[in-house]
């Protein structure tokens, strides 16, 4: 039991020095830093960049659009009561149980990374095909936001829900023209759609030849199509893979921790708890594992 004792101490101690490093880390980042999102829009004005990113999350996965009450602070709230709720049926694990409660609650944010994923797969797919419509409506109207809405119909989903409703709150609000653009970049979370949100917010304050750049961004994105589609899909199908067998392996603990005896095992032998242990770490990493393939999907 000393040695039980020391290995929990130890790990615990590991455990806090990791969370105070990353917390140092954050500090030093910068990403995300002029995102600013309107209370009408996908994400709140005030926060830290925590809330900020699961608000981008909540955009880019969809969730946002189908459960327009959800939002950053309500989703920890969510997260708080589903880890008080989780560590009760782990209690008889000991020490693992913090470990597979922190699991089961990052889950639905694995889970919307995957959507996210299979969303900005779908925006990937579309971008050329919003280009050229896009191009022959601009030859018309003249105008960015006039021509995304009449481009709006003629594309497919979720590029076509993103712009109408940021298009929608441009016409109702006082948001303007820049803050409109970025809300489209940040749900869609395209790298391809990036470029050309920046050129937009470029040629709108600046003007220039807008018809040339759309042209050089049409030849790129012609160019990277079949490499981005690769590599999106190859993120769906890793991530999702990694993510059924997460859950399966959480339902298996959760199903053994209702046996006493071999509870009895797992709580008071050493063996017992470094299973346990590396069980859950395992489980968190690939949790991190999905987190790093979708980030740079």
């Amino acid at each position: 039991m000393i040695y039980l004792t020391f290995l929990e101490s130890a790990l615990l101690a590991l455990v806090i020095y990791a969370a105070a490093l990353g917390v140092e880390r954050l500090k030093f980042k910068k990403r995300l830093s002029k995102w600013q999102f309107k209370k009408t829009g996908v994400l709140s004005e005030k926060g830290s960049r925590l809330l900020r990113s699961i608000d981008v999350l909540l955009a880019r996965s969809g969730v946002k659009s189908k459960l327009p009450f959800l939002d950053a602070k309500n989703m920890m709230i969510v997260s708080v009561l589903l880890f008080v709720a989780v560590i009760y049926p782990f209690r008889r694990l000991g020490f693992a149980a913090l470990f597979y409660a922190s699991s089961v609650v990052y889950v639905p944010y694995a889970a919307m990374m995957f959507m996210s994923t299979v969303n900005a797969k779908k925006i990937k797919e579309a971008y050329l095909s919003f280009l050229t419509t896009f191009i022959g409506f601009y030859n018309i109207e003249g105008n960015i936001i006039n021509a995304l809405k009449s481009t709006a119909p003629y594309i497919s989903e979720p590029l076509r829900s993103i712009i109408k409703r940021n298009v929608f709150l441009y016409e109702k609000t006082q948001m303007s023209v820049d803050e409109c653009l970025e809300n489209m970049a940040a749900e869609a979370g395209s790298r391809e759609f990036r470029k050309f949100i920046n050129f937009a917010k470029m040629n709108a304050k600046y003007g220039g030849n807008f018809n040339k750049a759309l042209m050089k961004l049409r030849e790129q994105g012609e160019k990277l199509f079949s490499l981005e589609s690769i590599k999106a899909a190859n993120a769906s199908v890793g991530s999702m893979v990694i993510l059924i067998m997460i859950v399966i392996n959480l339902l298996l603990m959760m199903n053994i921790s209702a046996d006493p005896d071999i509870v009895y095992i797992v709580k008071n032998t050493i063996t017992g708890q470094a299973i346990a242990i590396s069980n859950a770490v395992s489980i968190v990493f690939g949790l991190y594992m999905i987190k790093n393939i979708n980030s740079s999907a």
